[in-house]
């Protein structure tokens, strides 16, 4: 049986991390994501609090009721 495509899932588009820079939108087959040590940063403030003051990560940043949420 194929694999089932992964439901689409908003996410932040100033939300960035390593992963991503390497494996692109497959991000959640970097080693770092699956053992839950990936360190995720905001692009506007290039740290890992938002525009909001906010902490910053992947389900954080998948939230459209932040005031800094702009959909990828």
């Amino acid at each position: 049986m194929p694999d089932q495509p992964k439901p689409y899932r908003p996410r932040c588009i100033h939300l960035t991390c390593k992963g991503m820079a390497v494996y692109g939108e497959d991000f959640e087959s970097d080693p770092d994501y699956q053992a839950g040590v990936m360190d995720f940063t905001c692009i506007c403030t290039s740290q890992i609090l938002g525009p909001d003051g906010g902490d910053v990560g992947l389900e954080l940043c998948s939230n459209p009721d932040r005031n800094c949420f702009r959909e990828y």
